[in-house]
């Protein structure tokens, strides 16, 4: 007895003869059962038509459909009948369902037209001639391996609708003919051409047409099959570019410079069908670039469907998160991962800073940034919103100044260093972004643009405020340079972030540009992409300002180990570099750091051993697998070795070591480093820079502080009162605290100065919507007035 065949619903069927066992198959019924009649020649006999129905010849299964639960009980009691029935069991099993309908599914033996594929070597050679990205897929060998393992390619479909196979039959010899044009099929028409000619190539206009067989002088009429779609899209590089009638404006155009769509299917779909169409008419490549990428999911990585009611429609997602959000967020994603593409959870509007003044983000004519949480939201706050605002901030004072875009330019070695510096990190990044463009690295635009974005804002004008608060006086060469140099980083960056993100980059360019220059191209999108001055590329000043930044933000990390607010001074900031190019970069930028970081001195020392020690452990998630025999030798020795033998390893290199006669290659990410540090000084390493800060605090220093503290709060109120930048005001306080009064009068010229304020006096108790604040480690109540 043997298990080896399928009922009409596909499910196993067992079945006993008398005496020997017997395999009962269905070659009309299944895949498997129909390669196995073919191999054996047994006779494929298909019981079922269109509608799943037993035809007629099936006896009392004749319209009977074999999914009804009463068909298959008839062939139970059959088999029963003939005492052919050994048993029944019902199980679940996975079966084909209509992914529209929900209806189960059957298997039925039809005739279908198929393309001989035992020229596959052909369409080989033709796919190595092609890039495909990105390289981490392994497009190509995808391809290869399909190639190399698929069937005969089937062409026909059992539809009504569809491109009309342009086969005609003669059916009683069995000869068809594949008509080549429109223009044959007329010539060679002998009825129905009439009826057919105005219409589209499809059904039932085309079926009216019949042809004579040339051999035999029968009719012969089309077959009723359609196409598989992928015959028509595989063919449009000869279809739709005049390869039949002008071969020399096809190749203009052919192949195509770039192609790119969801990788998981076509490379069995579209992309087999261009590589095959193109290797038999040109045996050519039809593409030279193919980008394949993965899917759009839910946040959960589950697909989305209109029937279950987790689609998101595009005009949706346009309106809730912006259009410019959408796109950075596809460019920017990985096309070998899926996008996870979350649910949308709105929030109250952040308020941007515009020329117009403070304005909700959504304001029609407004570029609309995106509501939501997730991936979108840190585009939105990290990329997009800096941009617009650093946009805002220039235009803002622009606007006061009245900085006149065609002035003279000052000449950029009398620049600032800082002018410098932007400018030069900005031709590098035009470099990076041409390159990545050029290799359709999409990815690396982004990341490379978003980092810039980043510096430009919180480093380049944030350090630059002043420059643009100051009044403006006649020959002030300094100012003016800072207005050319924000001016030519915006334009530029619009121009190159264009791609992108068309629609801001659109409003800034009008403003900064076409409105002020008639003869400028009338849009950011019609103008030359930008290519970098190689005059302004300095590479020692972009490694000093990057290291100034990284000594920046270790710094920033030892304040908030130490719990000391950014606004409160501190004395001393030490440091030791494994390069003396290193030291020499950093004390370039000693001014900067300092102030960046609100200390009072920084100091070179060759090395902080006195402040801190440092403790190495085995990290086992990563030598586990490397070196498990040796664990408990690591374990034991490596701790050990000390900052002597393992220091390389907080720079980032890689070190060697020899543990009883083992040798074992220790890479930074292999060891666990943690730090014993004094009281006083707080340390940390990055790169090879070693910092220490002082964390004592002096009388003058809280002083200082608090003053600090006290302008922050006035600032706060300005904001709160909605004035502008240019707006004067007097200022009172209140406070029991002796040490708050004593603060704001020995720091009162510097608080005056940053808050534009033309009084600032101590009140004897406080007006009734005085705002109560915290000054350094006391309480007063401050207020304002506009002048």
């Amino acid at each position: 007895m043997i298990d080896g065949g399928r009922d009409m619903k596909g499910q196993p069927l067992v079945v006993a003869g008398e005496g020997t066992g017997i395999v009962h198959t269905a070659p009309g019924c299944g895949d498997v059962d129909h390669t196995l009649g073919l191999e054996h020649k047994i006779v494929g006999i298909a019981p079922l038509g269109e509608d799943g129905c037993f035809m007629e010849g099936f006896g009392e299964f004749t319209g009977k459909e074999a999914i009804d639960p009463k068909t298959v009980d008839l062939v139970f009691a059959k088999l029963k009948e003939k005492h052919l029935l050994l048993y029944t069991e019902t199980y679940p099993h996975i079966y084909p369902h209509c992914w529209r309908t929900g209806d189960e599914l059957v298997f039925r033996l039809v005739d279908e037209w198929f393309i001989n594929m035992d020229w596959r070597e052909e369409i080989k050679d033709v796919t190595r001639q092609i890039k495909w990205l990105p390289d981490s897929i392994q497009g190509q060998e995808r391809e290869l391996e399909w190639l190399s393992n698929m069937r005969d390619w089937m062409i026909s479909k059992k539809r009504f609708w569809g491109l009309a196979l342009p086969i005609w039959v003669d059916e009683e010899t069995g000869d068809f003919e594949v008509i080549g044009s429109l223009a044959e099929l007329k010539e060679r028409a002998v009825e129905g051409w009439d009826e057919f000619e105005g219409h589209t190539p499809h059904r039932p206009w085309i079926d009216k047409v019949k042809i004579k067989n040339p051999k035999t002088g029968n009719i012969m009429s089309r077959v009723e099959d359609v196409g598989n779609p992928w015959l028509d899209a595989g063919i449009v590089s000869f279809s739709t570019m005049s390869y039949n009638t002008n071969k020399e404006a096809w190749k203009e155009w052919y192949p195509a410079d770039f192609v790119t769509e969801c990788f998981p299917g076509q490379f069995r779909n579209w992309f087999y069908a261009l590589l095959s169409m193109a290797t038999m008419m040109d045996n050519s490549p039809p593409f030279k670039t193919l980008l394949g990428h993965r899917l759009v999911m839910d946040e959960d990585g589950n697909a989305m469907h209109k029937s279950d009611g987790t689609a998101i429609w595009f005009e949706e997602a346009a309106e809730q998160l912006g259009v410019d959000t959408l796109r950075w967020m596809y460019m920017a994603q990985n096309p070998a991962n899926d996008l996870r593409f979350g649910r949308r959870h709105p929030e109250e509007p952040v308020t941007l800073n515009t020329p117009e003044g403070k304005v909700n983000e959504t304001k029609e004519g407004l570029p609309t940034c995106l509501v939501s949480s997730g991936p979108a939201d840190v585009i939105r706050r990290q990329i997009l919103i800096p941009l617009w605002n650093s946009y805002a901030f220039f235009v803002n004072y622009a606007r006061l100044d009245e900085f006149d875009t065609s002035t003279k330019p000052v000449p950029v070695k009398d620049r600032p260093e800082i002018d410098r510096w932007v400018l030069s990190n900005l031709q590098v990044l035009i470099k990076d972004v041409n390159t990545a463009f050029q290799a359709f690295d999409t990815a690396t635009v982004c990341e490379k643009a978003a980092k810039f974005i980043d510096e430009l804002s919180n480093w380049y004008i944030r350090r630059n405020r002043r420059r643009f608060w100051r009044s403006q006086n006649a020959g002030d060469t300094d100012k003016l340079a800072a207005y050319q140099t924000l001016y030519t980083v915006l334009v530029d960056l619009s121009k190159l972030l264009a791609p992108i993100i068309p629609f801001i980059t659109e409003r800034v360019y009008q403003n900064l540009v076409v409105n002020n220059d008639k003869s400028a191209p009338e849009s950011v999108h019609l103008c030359d992409y930008p290519q970098a001055d190689e005059a302004l590329v300095d590479e020692d000043l972009n490694r000093s300002g990057a290291l100034a930044q990284l000594v920046v933000k270790l710094g920033h990390k030892l304040r908030e180990e130490a719990n000391q607010r950014v606004r409160q001074p501190l004395a001393e900031l030490k440091y030791a570099t494994a390069t003396p190019e290193q030291a020499t970069a950093i004390a370039n930028l000693t001014d900067v750091i300092k102030e960046e970081l609100n200390v009072k001195t920084l100091s070179f020392a060759e090395n902080l051993d006195d402040l801190v020690s440092y403790q190495y452990k085995p990290n086992l998630k990563t030598l586990g697998p490397k070196y498990g025999k040796l664990l408990k030798l690591l374990r034991e020795q490596l701790p050990e070795l000390g900052d002597a033998r393992l220091a390389p390893l907080r720079r980032g290199e890689t070190v060697t070591v020899d543990l009883d006669g083992n040798e074992v290659i220790l890479e930074p990410n292999d060891v666990l480093v943690s730090t014993e540090q004094s009281a006083e000084w707080f340390c940390n390493d990055e790169q090879g820079v070693q910092i220490a800060l002082s964390t004592v605090l002096t009388d003058e220093l809280k002083q200082e502080g608090a003053a600090r503290d006290f302008v922050r709060q006035v600032q706060q109120l300005r904001k709160e009162a909605d004035l502008e930048i240019e707006d004067r005001i007097n200022i009172s306080y209140a406070s029991s605290d002796t040490k708050v009064a004593e603060s704001i009068t020995n720091w009162a010229d510097y608080i005056q100065s940053e808050t534009l304020a033309d009084s600032l006096k101590e009140a004897d108790k406080p007006v009734a919507d005085a705002k109560e604040v915290v000054i350094g480690e006391a309480k007063a109540t401050v207020w304002i007035a506009k002048v």
